[in-house]
Parts: C-alpha cells; sequence; structure tokens
C-alpha cells in the first residue's frame, strides 16, 4: 500500500538519496527545496506534492473601477449617437449642441478609462489590450472634432468607437478579465 503523505516521484527518491541519512524526511525535502530548478512555475504543482499556489487576480478595486467607468463610456456614446440622429433630423440647433455636449462627456470618460485600464495592466498585471484599445478609443473620440463636417468619416469613426468600447465592456465583464497574466 502507497503512502500518500510521501512523494515518491523520481525527483524526489534522487533527493532524499543526495542528503544525509540520518536527517528526518521532512527536513531532507525541505533541505533542497531552494536548490537551483527546485521551485515551481506559475499555475504548475510543487514538486513536494503540494497544492499549487493559488492563481493571483487582478485588484477587484481596479477592475470595479474599470467596469463602471466602461459601462459610462458606453451609455456616453448611446446618449451621443441618439443626440446626433436627431440633430441630423431636426436640421441642427440645440439638438446639435447637445450632440457635441456629449460627445465631451464621452472624452472626459474615455480618458477616465485609459487611466484606470492602464492601473489594471501595469500595477494590476492585468491584459494590456483594453489599455490599448482605450487609448486608440480616445484618439478615435479626439478624431470626431475634426470630421464632424464629413459625415462619411464622422460615420465610420463612430462606429470604430462602438466596437472598441462593446469589446472592452464585454472583456471587463467577463470571468478572465479578474486573471493576472
Amino acid at each position: 500500500m502507497r503512502d500518500s503523505g510521501r512523494d515518491t516521484s523520481p525527483n524526489a527518491v534522487l533527493r532524499d538519496a543526495a542528503a544525509p541519512a540520518d536527517a528526518p524526511a521532512a527536513s531532507r525535502a525541505d533541505a533542497h527545496a531552494d536548490a537551483p530548478g527546485a521551485g515551481t512555475h506559475a499555475g504548475t504543482a510543487p514538486r513536494d506534492g503540494g497544492a499549487p499556489a493559488p492563481a493571483r487576480k487582478v485588484p477587484p478595486g481596479l477592475l470595479y473601477g474599470l467596469r463602471v467607468v466602461v459601462v459610462a463610456h458606453a451609455a456616453a456614446l448611446v446618449v451621443a449617437a441618439s443626440l446626433a440622429g436627431q440633430a441630423v433630423q431636426a436640421g441642427g440647433g440645440a439638438m446639435a449642441e447637445s450632440h457635441v455636449m456629449a460627445g465631451m462627456l464621452s472624452h472626459l470618460v474615455a480618458i477616465v478609462q485609459v487611466v484606470i485600464a492602464l492601473l489594471v495592466w501595469r500595477p494590476g498585471r492585468g491584459a494590456g489590450w483594453p489599455a490599448l484599445a482605450s487609448v486608440v478609443l480616445l484618439a478615435a473620440e479626439m478624431a470626431q472634432h475634426l470630421t464632424w463636417e464629413s459625415l462619411g468619416a464622422h460615420l465610420p469613426n463612430g462606429v470604430v468607437m462602438f466596437g472598441l468600447t462593446t469589446a472592452v465592456l464585454v472583456w471587463a465583464w467577463s470571468p478572465g478579465s479578474a486573471r493576472r497574466r
């Protein structure tokens, strides 16, 4: 019958054979734990037969902050697009000014999103692509100011903004967003 508490792997047998015979088995394993190559890789079981270390997660406060900001950003884009459609139908005027104000609000939220996405990426050790997507999204929103007279460029740019926001929104609320890279 096997002793389930004792490591019988080939590495453990060699390690025990190299340790002094009068040392207890537990201290022989501990004596070689800091030997070169004795460490474990992330996500693998330690060589002494114990359970693998739990995976570390992105700080929940940062991730929650990113989720809130991305939802706010998506809402601001929906409002801005709605106001744009109404402004086109009404021929400008107050609706066009409302569309511009909603766009400005969207820019402010985009700046906050970039900051939080960078914090999730670097100190939080989360995925980096949402930070890059947030920077590209901010640049696309700034380009909206340059293309407001040309609907041929303004509308496709708006579609790109919706796509990037949706991608970051779906990722932020997925279970995989909490895993560190």
